[in-house]
């Protein structure tokens, strides 16, 4: 037996291997539409991925959402450095410029919503100081106290005279009471109508005033700002950041975005990552089939 059919086995064996893994490989991703013949679809077409698209999609999305994006990494990912000191400089910088604005509190709202909006948001806020005011009054019961007040000023305004002798506790009190009662009777019928005009004069003149003005009576400076807003992104980013995950949705963005993309896109993807592997296993097919080509000569 001279050499060449020493070799001729393994060799053999070699190229089938190599092939037949080549074959392999190929048919993850060709052909990228079914092959019919006869109105009959051939086996193994379209290729596996192409045929498989919708399914590594949902697994891609799931095995995303649930184990690669979880609540924990974004938590981590909002509260790392970098990011808080991003967010941290735009609030700062951002409040730093409203503090020196020369815009009315009116002009500077309806730069962030329609004039329709704010008009609904003032009449809103005026109808609510009125309430809480009105609520206040009835209350506090101001005709109770007006009754009680009045007597006792009553009884110091003539102790020692002559009258103090007629103005007994009873006759003070029949005098006090209705009185306070028809105060407290006025308040409730009529005390939304006018608590309503001040309070919508004191929203006028607070909305014509420059932002600065409000920002003098309560001074802050940059690093107060950075402190307050700290804290506030630290709490929000550790409460919210479970619930940011579940609402970002991850695993169906990423589901529709694979879907979105042509077989060719998910082709070069996968190859871009997988591509030594699957070298690797073409090669370890030739390896193969040397080795099976030897052991045939063997037995």
């Amino acid at each position: 037996m001279n050499v060449i059919e020493i070799l001729a086995g393994p060799v053999i064996g070699a190229v089938i291997g190599y092939f037949t893994n080549y074959i392999a490989v190929k048919m993850l991703f060709r052909p990228l539409k079914p092959v019919k013949i006869g109105g009959k679809t051939l086996p193994f077409t379209p290729g596996i991925i192409p045929k498989g698209k919708a399914r590594l999609a949902k697994a891609l999305g799931k095995a995303v959402g649930e184990r690669l994006l979880t609540g924990e990494d974004i938590q981590k990912m909002l509260l790392s450095r970098e990011m808080k000191d991003t967010v941290l400089d735009a609030v700062v910088k951002g409040i730093q410029e409203v503090q020196h604005s020369q815009d009315s509190l009116e002009d500077f709202l309806e730069q962030y919503m329609t004039s329709e909006d704010y008009e609904a948001m003032r009449g809103r806020l005026e109808e609510f100081i009125t309430e809480k005011i009105s609520q206040g009054l009835e209350n506090l019961d101001v005709g109770k106290i007006i009754a009680e007040e009045g007597a006792k000023e009553i009884k110091e305004k003539f102790q020692g005279t002559m009258v103090s002798m007629f103005l007994k506790e009873d006759l003070i009190k029949s005098i006090a009471e209705p009185i306070g009662d028809k105060v407290g009777e006025y308040i409730r019928e009529n005390g939304r109508d006018k608590i309503r005009p001040i309070v919508v004069g004191e929203i006028a003149a607070a909305e014509s005033r420059p932002i600065c003005q409000w920002f003098e009576s309560i001074p802050l400076g940059e690093e107060k700002i950075r402190q307050l807003t700290e804290k506030i992104y630290i709490r929000l980013a550790e409460k919210k950041a479970g619930e940011l995950s579940e609402k970002f949705h991850v695993d169906q963005i990423v589901e529709e975005k694979v879907n979105q993309m042509d077989v060719l896109e998910v082709e070069e993807v996968l190859l871009g990552i997988m591509k030594k592997e699957l070298n690797a296993v073409v090669n370890l097919g030739a390896v193969i089939g040397f080795v099976i080509g030897l052991l045939n000569l063997l037995f």
